[in-house]
C-alpha cells in the first residue's frame, strides 16, 4: 500500500473517534505519560495543541504548567519550517495555520537543544518507531535537531500500524510511542 493511501486509512480511523472516546482516552494517555521518568523529570517539554479527535494533551499540559515546567508547542512560520514557542497557559492561544491552536504573539522561542523531551503527534506509528505525519515534513525537519532518545510519539491505540510504515531517508524515527494503553520502547536506532 502506498504512503498516501495508508495515510488516508489512518486519517479515517482517527476521524471515527468520538468525543467521548477522546475524553476517556486522553485521561489514560496522560497517566501513561506521567508514568515515564523522562517525562516526570523533564523541565523543558515540547508538546502540541491537539486538533479535534487527535490524541489530546491539554490536561497534561495544564498539569505540567502547574508543576512549573516550561512547555513549548510548535508554530509553523512558513511552508517548510516550524519553531517551538513557549506556552504560558491554554487560554492565551489563537488559531494559526491550518486552524492549529498556537500561543498568541509575542513568541518566546526555544532553542531545540534545550528540550528534555518532545511529544510528537502523528497519523500513524509502528512498533519500531516509524512515524507517518500529515506529509508536509515540518516535524521531520525539526526533529533533525533533537536527540533520538528525547522523541516520544503520541497516538491513540488505533493509530498503531501492525506492519512497518514506509519510511523515506528524510523521515525521523521515534524512541518511544505512548498510547492510552501502553508505552512502547522502539527498537529502531
Amino acid at each position: 500500500m502506498d504512503k498516501q493511501t495508508l495515510r488516508q486509512e489512518f486519517l479515517l480511523k482517527r476521524s471515527s473517534v468520538t468525543m467521548d472516546m477522546v475524553s476517556l482516552w486522553s485521561k489514560q494517555l496522560i497517566r501513561q505519560l506521567w508514568s515515564l521518568p523522562e517525562v516526570r523529570e523533564a523541565q523543558h517539554i515540547m508538546a502540541y495543541l491537539a486538533m479535534p479527535k487527535e490524541a489530546n494533551l491539554d490536561v497534561f499540559l495544564a498539569e505540567a504548567l502547574e508543576q512549573q515546567k516550561d512547555i513549548y508547542v510548535p508554530v509553523c512560520i512558513n511552508k517548510t519550517e516550524m519553531i517551538g514557542v513557549h506556552l504560558e497557559d491554554l487560554d492565551n492561544v489563537e488559531r494559526g495555520t491550518l486552524g492549529i491552536r498556537i500561543p498568541k504573539k509575542p513568541y518566546r522561542i526555544v532553542e531545540p537543544h534545550i528540550l528534555d523531551c518532545v511529544l510528537v503527534p502523528g497519523i500513524a506509528f509502528d512498533a519500531v518507531g516509524g512515524r507517518m505525519g500529515m506529509g508536509a515534513g515540518y516535524y521531520d525537519r525539526y526533529l533533525q535537531q533533537i536527540a533520538f532518545e528525547k522523541r516520544i510519539g503520541i497516538a491513540w491505540d488505533n493509530q498503531l500500524s501492525e506492519k512497518a510504515l514506509p519510511m523515506a531517508a528524510h523521515d525521523e524515527w521515534m524512541h518511544k510511542i505512548v498510547t492510552p494503553s501502553e508505552s512502547i520502547q522502539c527498537s529502531k536506532g
